[in-house]
Order: structure tokens, then sequence, then C-alpha cells
């Protein structure tokens, strides 16, 4: 008698085993969702909370089967946060892997270079990452820069112009402190083949800015460095249009031209006025730029203008240059 009750309950429990486990290989594997699915693990959920959301995204049709393959199969894994994107005819065994794994949606973002921080920001907030508000908190606040750069007023200059690929929904914070991070492992880069900088860290930067802002000609960024760091020995203006540009964006008075007027405008950044560098860069100046303020050229010049054929006309007399500036308007430009 004990023998066919044991018997029983053995035919039982393998009925049920295997009932059991046909239901939660079916659940999981055979099952496929119907439609195309855009979900968010939002930061700080819990794997409850995320199953759940499966459950009302038609993702997955049981959470009691996704507890029960976390527990057996994750293998001390846990959900990646992120923004995700799952097809039509999706297991739910596919589903919960991908997002364990982290595979989630990645945008491309490229920052040019000589971008100002205020348009670097713009760029996310069209990619929709965080708020205008958010990226001007993050760019005033220097503090992410301050173990290379001490004296910076803010981290214009300090997000590296490059292309990048991110996770969409990444945070504002952690989208601006991997550009400033890109930024330090550039600078420490170009900076090794450098015994005995000209100046401190936010001067160079500062300086590449300009650099960076002035031309795009590989070969005459060296060249117009080395002008710059000659005027500011000599106690000369450096007299450079852009940073007036900026001051004028600054105050909200940039009118997409240049006046002779607009040299006499009273900011610190208006380096027709004030003497030395302006207080900070003026945008994100890229490697090529940051290589030619550390390394700037030893040169004789004091001047350069555009030349009408491209590029600029270099001059070490006043002289010289003004001849230049009428060749420059005798052709129109």
């Amino acid at each position: 008698m004990k023998l066919r009750i044991i018997l029983a309950v053995c035919v039982t429990v393998a009925v049920l085993s295997a009932i059991a486990g046909t239901w939660f290989h079916h659940t999981l594997w055979g099952w496929r969702s119907i439609s195309q699915v855009e979900m968010e693990v939002a930061t700080g959920s819990t794997a409850r909370q995320i199953l759940t959301g499966l459950r009302k995204d038609g993702l997955l049709p049981s959470e009691l089967a996704g507890r029960i393959y976390l527990r057996v199969w994750a293998k001390g894994r846990s959900f990646r946060y992120g923004r995700y994107a799952f097809p039509p005819a999706s297991r739910p065994v596919d589903v919960i892997e991908t997002i364990l794994e982290g595979r989630v949606e990645i945008f491309e973002v490229t920052i040019v270079e000589g971008s100002e921080a205020e348009d670097i920001g713009a760029q996310f907030v069209n990619l929709g990452v965080g708020s205008t508000e958010e990226w001007q908190a993050v760019i005033s606040d220097p503090d992410w820069i301050a173990d290379v750069a001490p004296e910076a007023l803010s981290l214009e200059g300090f997000l590296f112009p490059d292309t990048y690929h991110f996770a969409l929904g990444i945070p504002v914070e952690r989208a601006a402190r991997h550009l400033v991070d890109r930024f330090k492992a550039v600078w420490h880069e170009e900076a090794l083949e450098v015994v005995d900088p000209w100046g401190s860290v936010q001067e160079v930067v500062t300086l590449a800015s300009l650099v960076e802002a002035e031309t795009s000609v590989d070969a005459e960024r060296a060249q117009i460095a080395g002008v710059f760091v000659n005027r500011l020995r000599r106690g000369m203006l450096l007299q450079c249009d852009p940073t007036v540009v900026y001051a004028l964006k600054k105050r909200n008075e940039w009118r997409g031209r240049l006046l002779r007027i607009d040299w006499e405008i009273d900011h610190p950044y208006n380096t027709y006025r004030n003497p030395g560098l302006p207080p900070g860069p003026i945008n994100s100046p890229g490697r090529a730029a940051l290589k030619a303020a550390l390394q700037p050229a030893a040169t004789s010049y004091l001047y350069f203008v555009a030349q009408p054929g491209g590029g600029h006309a270099f001059s070490r007399t006043l002289t010289e240059h003004n001849q230049a500036v009428a060749r420059l308007r005798r052709s129109g430009r």
C-alpha cells in the first residue's frame, strides 16, 4: 500500500513538473510579442517593477516566469537601465536577456571643433537628452574640470569635440561628464609632449579656442598661436574678432555680422579693449588646436589677416599688415 502511494506521489510530481516545465518553456521561449515596443528602464527601477512593465507592454505574459528566470538563469546579473526597442515577435527570454546585457538603443552625436558649450547643450537637447536648463546648470559648474584646470570658470572649452555613441535616455550629467573625461584624456596625451608649457591649462585651452575660431587650416594653427603668444609677451592687445562675437552673444546682441563699433563694447571677453587673454575659452577646441596652443610656432609675426584666396597673410610690422588688409578690401571680401 505504501509503495502504491509513493509511486502515485512520484507520478503526480513528475506530471506536475512536466506541466510546469512545459508552461515555463512556452511562456518564455514559445510565446511571441505582437507589435514593436519601445520602453525605458528608468534608473532605480526594481526587477519587480521592470517585469510588471514588460507584462503591461505585452512583452512578458507572466511575471512569475520572469522572476523564476532571474533567480535561476540570471547568474547574478541585474537589469541595466536605458531605452530599449523590441521588434514584433520578440520572445520574452530574449527581451529579458537584452535588458540584463544592457543592449540599449544607441544614438550618435558629433560635436564639431569650435562649438560653444551652449550650442553643444542645445544639440543634446534636440536629441532628447535633458533640457536647456539642465545643460546650463552643468555647463556653469567647473567642478568636474577643477583637478586639471582649477582656474576654469565653467565647462566652456572642456567639452571635447568628437563623435560619441550614447544610450538613449542617458542623463545630462553622464553625457557631459563623458565629454569632459574625453577632454582630459586628449589633454594628457598632448601635454606629455611638452616639457615646460608657456601657461596654465586654463590659459593654453583659452588660446586654443582662439586658434580654433580663427582658422581651420592645419598648417596655420601653430603659426596663429605663435602670433598670439608674441602679442601677449609684448603686452599688445590680441584684437581677436571671435572674442568680440562671443561677448556679443553673451549679451544677446550678436546680429550675425561684426561691425567696427562692436570693438568698443565693454565686456571682459573683448580683446580689443582688455589686455591679455579673455577670462576663459570661447569654444571647444579640437586636438589640433590644443596641440598648436601647447606648442606655438617660434615666429616673429605679430599680425595676420585673411587672404582673398583663403588662409591668412602673416606680417611682422604694422605697415605690412595694413597692406595685407588693403589687399583684402580690394578683393571685396
